[in-house]
């Protein structure tokens, strides 16, 4: 159970000046982040309740319901019916969506996200052949051992996404992981249908890279990565 803040005498929220020209939901919600922060509140913390925040800052109740919506949407905070407003810090899922929907509407940007992928699975490569951890490795040979079974295509792409997310998972980093799902995510979503040559040579180049890695072989084991993603990149960009 978090912890439940109490409100001294002290208005420790920024006063809302009339002569700001931005709309009084959106200065509350700016108010309410810096608060979560000055305060290095985590999940589970309550915040203040309609009324008080309404008192405190001077604005009506619907002003206050209008921020905190506002701030459930992006998934800052969650709001349960007859409780009150809780900070969320775990789950960064919901923020990370939005960055999804922000690279769909900006696809010439494509080669920037080919570029954090590639970061972010080179570091896990690293970390594996670092670390001598087989637990991922017997993860990654199941993969491809259940890629080679099926000629579904939808099937094989989740496949192939669980490939690249069980590499991140080496890192052992939470906020990797979660953005890396998008991505992939994203690179699977303008990615053209895998005919069997397709799916055979993704195959073939998992394997290659798996084996580098069994081998401690870091430059093979990312030159092959780079040369998997840059194939993957384009195909995107021709489908």
């Amino acid at each position: 159970m978090g912890r439940i803040i109490q409100f001294k005498a002290v208005i420790l929220l920024k006063r809302i000046e009339d002569k700001e020209r931005f709309t009084l939901s959106k200065i509350v919600s700016e108010n309410l982040r810096q608060y979560i922060i000055d305060h290095q509140l985590k999940t589970g913390d309550k915040l203040p309740s309609e009324r008080d925040l309404a008192v405190m800052l001077n604005v009506s109740r619907v002003i206050v319901r209008e921020a905190l919506r506002a701030l459930e949407s992006t998934g800052i905070i969650v709001i349960r019916h007859g409780e009150g407003a809780f900070v969320n810090t775990d789950d960064t899922s919901v923020i990370f969506n939005h960055l999804l929907f922000f690279w769909k509407m900006n696809n010439e940007r494509i080669e920037e996200l080919y570029e954090l992928r590639k970061l972010l699975e080179k570091t896990a490569i690293e970390q594996i052949i670092t670390n001598s951890d087989t637990k991922h490795l017997v993860g990654l040979e199941t993969i491809i051992f259940e890629m080679t079974r099926t000629t579904d295509s939808e099937t094989f792409k989740e496949l192939d996404i669980e490939f690249h997310k069980e590499l991140i998972k080496a890192t052992n980093n939470e906020l990797f992981t979660q953005l890396t799902d998008v991505i992939v995510q994203y690179f699977s979503g303008v990615s053209r249908v895998m005919d069997e040559e397709n799916r055979n040579k993704t195959i073939t180049e998992h394997k290659l890279i798996l084996d580098a890695i069994k081998e401690k072989n870091k430059n093979l084991a990312v030159q092959l990565l780079n040369d998997h993603l840059q194939y993957s990149l384009n195909q995107s960009s021709v489908s």
